[in-house]
């Protein structure tokens, strides 16, 4: 008995085994494979039931062993995880031989109705006409609706698309051939009424057989023209042209609630379509010249973005930030141009709208569609109304909205922690730029530049004081740009001075944030500022002597220095450039055009070097000291060689021969020593 029912549980788990490979093959889309039959073991004759002796006892633990620990349950066996089944890939679309052949088919029809009206519409008479025509249509809509019952569905589509041409050519050759006395309507009414009857015969068929596409295809494209269709002679391009645009893409965004979902994307296809042609016609008439067609354009794209902002925030075709950047960013240009048809104070108004947009857009945040709105407009309004002032030639204007934009910058600045590095160099570029369009309008240009000066130095004090933030940067550049930009601003006028009190002031600045922050290369180009500056103010008091140009340039060079001097690098690396700026062009000076003070002062000082450098140590004051009093020696006694006698400068010659020849080892070892002493110095 155990025996037969341990093979009837075998045969079991066989057919299961069996029976979840086939369920598995077809889960994964592969063929079924027929298990093999099951054979039926043979029976098994019963054998005497055996009496199991029961269990031994399990020997006790003797009374000295501790206690043993409690039995800890095996844990439940745990079923093999199995790895779900690879989804089966998407087959792709193509087209089938039926779907060429019946759309060839369709295509024939029609071209054969054609080719029946253009040819065969005089041979018949009128009531034959209109029936054969009818009836090929009729039963072209009629095949459709039975193949769509039948479950055809590219024939169902195919005859749908012909009987919808077919019905478009039906109405179209009433007119042209005067059936009827259609000709007596006018030719834009008759394609009206024909698109309209279309449409609505879609319809109805449509909602008869909901499987067909065609038809609310054809009625969606039917609708279209008809409300330019309806429109009176030269209205088209007028706003009464684009509020009928308008209309048809608001009707396309809503019929998407109708529509079947493969349709969306064609519905709002067509409304982006009519939405640009919208946009496109009403700027374009919102800059003209005629101020009622501007200023009912400029109303009518304000309140078409109103109404398109929340419906396709519902809908949700797009990003709701892009829909409202730019339906913003249309109707502020719209109304820039609107607003330069009033005068020159118009884009001043326009951009100082711009400005107040960008100032509010600053602390919104938990709006994105509303700060996207609010910078696009603002950008736009300031771009078109600052580009009509500009070319109005109206710098003074600009020079205002560039001083009033350091408002939003500030406050963008101040509340956008990511845009604060450009925000602040905005905010601390717009007083200068606004300071450069004014000058020779609003301001003189001496004045210009002494404004530019200050906002250089207020630029470099603001980056000495955010160091090492990333709004550093954007304020250095541009207190160094300002800095420039003052002193060419009064190199005009001759006032030299007032150019070189414009360079000192933005050097100074600017040398001052070098030393805060470290920076060799600024500290640099500070001290390049202040000695042009120096050079400026001497040209312009005609000064000619040349220790004014060469001491300013020698202190610049010896300040840069101080680093090296203090690291102790060596002496040329240091201070060798500024000793021989100082020194050299002296000396050349009292060579050529000697004077008692001029003299006393090179010597002293080319002395005073030589010394220093042999008791520190140092090469470059050596041998700039020693060099110039060389120069100088020879400079002064070249003069009056010629005059001294032949004979004297022989037996010269020749004594120095002697003493060379004679002491030729001795003086040779003393140069070499000579020259490696004075290698060896830093």
């Amino acid at each position: 008995m155990v025996a037969r029912l341990g093979a009837t549980i075998d045969e079991f788990r066989r057919e299961r085994d069996a029976l979840v490979a086939t369920l598995r093959a077809a889960a994964v889309g592969g063929p079924v494979v027929a298990s093999p039959p099951v054979v039926a073991s043979p029976p098994v004759v019963a054998s005497p039931p055996v009496v199991a002796s029961p269990p031994a006892a399990p020997p006790r633990p003797p009374a000295w062993a501790p206690p043993l620990p409690p039995a800890v349950p095996a844990p439940p066996p745990t079923a093999p995880r199995v790895a779900p089944p690879a989804p089966a890939p998407v087959p792709r679309r193509r087209v089938s031989p039926q779907q060429v052949l019946v759309g060839l088919g369709a295509l024939l029809v029609v071209a054969a109705s054609l080719a029946f009206v253009a040819v065969a519409w005089t041979r018949l008479g009128v009531t034959f006409q209109a029936a054969v025509m009818a009836a090929v249509t009729a039963a072209a809509a009629g095949a459709s609706a039975w193949t769509a019952r039948r479950g055809l569905r590219a024939t169902e589509e195919a005859l749908a698309a012909a009987g919808a041409a077919l019905l478009a050519v039906d109405l179209g050759a009433a007119h042209a051939l005067r059936l009827w006395g259609a000709d007596a309507v006018p030719g834009r009414l008759w394609a009206a009424l024909s698109c309209t009857l279309v449409a609505l015969v879609a319809v109805g068929l449509g909602r008869s057989t909901r499987s067909t596409v065609t038809w609310p295809v054809v009625a969606l494209l039917a609708a279209q023209p008809v409300g330019l269709l309806l429109l009176p002679d030269g209205q088209d391009g007028r706003v009464a042209g684009v509020a009928v645009v308008a209309g048809t893409a608001l009707a396309d965004v809503l019929v998407v609630l109708l529509l079947r979902r493969s349709l969306h994307p064609l519905a709002l296809g067509l409304a982006a379509l009519w939405a640009v042609a919208v946009a496109l016609r009403g700027l374009a008439l919102a800059w003209s010249l005629d101020p009622v067609q501007s200023w009912t354009a400029t109303v009518l794209l304000g309140v078409a973005g109103a109404v398109a902002v929340p419906l396709l925030r519902e809908l949700r075709p797009a990003d709701p930030r892009l829909v409202a950047a730019v339906a913003a960013g249309l109707s502020a240009v719209a109304l820039s141009g609107s607003l330069s048809g009033v005068g020159v104070l118009g884009p001043v108004a326009a951009g100082g709208l711009g400005l107040v947009l960008l100032a509010a857009a600053a602390p919104v945040r938990s709006a994105p569609a509303v700060l996207a709105a609010l910078l696009t407009s603002g950008a736009a309004l300031v771009a078109t109304g600052g580009g009509v002032v500009a070319e109005a030639g109206r710098t003074d204007l600009l020079a205002l909205l560039a001083l009033a934009a350091t408002v939003p910058a500030a406050l963008a600045a101040v509340l956008r922690p990511e845009l604060r590095a450009v925000a602040t160099g905005a905010a601390l570029a717009a007083p200068g730029v606004a300071g450069g369009l004014a000058s020779g309008t609003l301001l003189r240009p001496e004045a210009a530049g002494l404004l530019l000066a200050a906002v250089a130095a207020v630029a470099f004090g603001v980056a000495a004081l955010r160091a090492p933030s990333p709004e550093e940067a954007a304020a250095a550049s541009v207190g160094g740009a300002t800095g420039l930009v003052a002193g060419l601003l009064t190199w005009p006028t001759g006032a030299h001075g007032l150019v070189a009190v414009d360079l000192a002031v933005a050097g100074a600045a600017a040398g001052v944030y070098a030393l805060v922050t470290r920076q060799r290369l600024v500290a640099a180009l500070a001290v390049a500022e202040l000695v042009v500056a120096g050079w400026i103010a001497a040209a312009g008091a005609e000064i000619r002597t040349p220790e004014v140009y060469t001491l300013p340039a020698a202190a610049g060079l010896l300040l840069l220095a101080v680093p090296a001097l203090r690291s102790g690098a060596p002496s040329w690396a240091a201070e060798g450039a500024a000793l021989a700026v100082a020194l050299v062009p002296s000396a050349v000076v009292v060579v050529a055009d000697p004077t008692a003070v001029r003299l006393t002062g090179v010597v002293v000082a080319a002395a005073a070097l030589t010394v220093a450098g042999t008791l520190t140590h140092r090469q470059a004051p050596f041998v700039v000291g020693a060099g110039t009093l060389l120069l100088v020696v020879a400079g002064r006694l070249g003069p009056y060689a010629p005059l001294v006698p032949r004979w004297v400068t022989l037996a010269t010659v020749g004594l120095v021969l002697l003493v060379v020849g004679a002491t030729y080892e001795r003086r040779r070892q003393q140069a070499r020593e000579a020259v490696a002493w004075v290698a060896q110095m830093r």
